[in-house]
This record gives structure tokens, C-alpha cells and sequence, in this order.
């Protein structure tokens, strides 16, 4: 009985991700895309404004950066901080003496 179900398990881990092309043919995965609308009884598809995403993009005329970073570019490394320079670069917190009387 134990050998049964420890053989069991074994087949379970080597089944790995189920994916469209794994299923059977009326199998459908998707992408966990949300609807936008629905089915009506006459085969029309009628979508619903407030399921629409909408992007706001602004607007970016005369905007002087490209939006892609070359290859091209300089690599700049940083040296790790120490100890003292992580400090400094801390708000210094409020002192003892400021307390709620």
C-alpha cells in the first residue's frame, strides 16, 4: 500500500505545467484576459464601455528624452555604500526631547 502511493507521487511530479498544447483539443488556456462584453442569444457581441481599459497617456510634444535607452551607453557602476554613507544619507530621526507631555 505505502509503495502505491509514494509511486503515486512520483507521477504527479513529473507532470510539470499544464499548457493549450498539453490538453486535449478543446482545451483553452487563455491569458487572463477580462472580458469587455458579452454574447447575446443572436451571436452578436456586444461590448461594454466600462470593461474597456483606458490608457491616459500624456502628452509628450517637445519632450527632449527618447524612450529607449541605446546600447551604446556607458555602464556606470556604483561602489557598494558603506555604513557611514548609508547614515548620512538618513533623515536624522527625531530626539527624545520633543515628547508629548
Amino acid at each position: 500500500m505505502p509503495l502505491n502511493v509514494i509511486r503515486g507521487l512520483m507521477r504527479g511530479a513529473k507532470r510539470g505545467n499544464l499548457t493549450s498544447k498539453r490538453g486535449n483539443r478543446l482545451f483553452y488556456k487563455g491569458r487572463g484576459a477580462k472580458s469587455t462584453g458579452f454574447h447575446t442569444k443572436k451571436g452578436s457581441y456586444i461590448v461594454q464601455q466600462h470593461k474597456v481599459p483606458q490608457f491616459i497617456v500624456p502628452d509628450l510634444t517637445g519632450f527632449q528624452l527618447k524612450p529607449y535607452v541605446s546600447h551604446k551607453t556607458p555602464k556606470v557602476l556604483n561602489p557598494p555604500l558603506t555604513v557611514d554613507e548609508l547614515k548620512s544619507h538618513i533623515r536624522p530621526t527625531q530626539t527624545a526631547d520633543t515628547t508629548d507631555e
